[in-house]
């Protein structure tokens, strides 16, 4: 496996925020001063899986979105998260029926893979509507790594003294650091996204689910 330079995982971005097109190939590892573990392959990979971890990834028809433990070795062309040290049973799931749960702002969400436990990892489908937010500006306190499904929108990092909008396209990955603020923003098409939280809170009640637990408001 090769990693990329130093310099090239841990960009000088401020907010702690980076953009893959489609198409792009790269290898992720946490950054030193986070608390979990994981590794992130984006575009074409034989990712092996160690005893003990776990790997979530997108099927090659992205409409299945897939767990399994290792010991393991799988084959990714969109998007691969291995997860240290969490053993879930394997599970497979399609994305047929859209979302299931409510959010903020008409938007709503499904939990592919729900946290069996209070911060467990979870892997989420979020629908925003057309002219819509998903949240005020906000923070998370763990990773959250995005890959853009469907539609078109636009994410918002920064503080109202400096921040960047950056178009969301389909196959683009976003990956967003602990703390980094931000919102994501759509015109007039819909976008559908898959984040997976490396760390989450329970819950799969409507008012009581991660996209709702894991978000904390910024200046509120």
């Amino acid at each position: 496996m090769t990693v990329a330079p130093i310099e090239e995982l841990y960009p000088s971005d401020p907010f702690g925020v980076r953009f893959l097109a489609r198409g792009a190939s790269a290898v992720i590892e946490a950054r030193p001063e986070n608390l979990y573990f994981f590794t992130t392959y984006v575009g074409v990979h034989d990712v092996s899986v160690d005893r003990g971890d776990c790997v979530y990834w997108l099927a090659d028809d992205l409409e299945t979105a897939c767990l399994r433990r290792g010991p393991t070795q799988i084959a990714s062309r969109h998007l691969a998260t291995v997860v240290r040290g969490y053993m879930p049973e394997d599970r497979t799931t399609t994305m047929h029926q859209g979302t299931t749960l409510p959010y903020v702002n008409g938007c709503s969400t499904k939990q592919l893979f729900p946290p069996e436990r209070l911060g467990d990892p979870t892997l989420q489908l979020l629908y925003m509507p057309p002219h819509t937010t998903e949240q005020v500006h906000h923070i998370h306190s763990t990773v959250r790594v995005v890959y853009i499904l469907r539609g078109r929108g636009t994410s918002v990092v920064g503080t109202p003294q400096h921040s960047t909008r950056q178009e969301l396209v389909p196959g683009m990955t976003c990956i967003l650091e602990p703390m980094c603020p931000h919102h994501f923003e759509t015109a007039a098409e819909p976008l559908v996204c898959i984040p997976l939280h490396v760390f989450s809170s329970s819950g799969s009640s409507e008012l009581d689910h991660p996209m709702f637990r894991g978000t904390h408001l910024v200046g509120q």
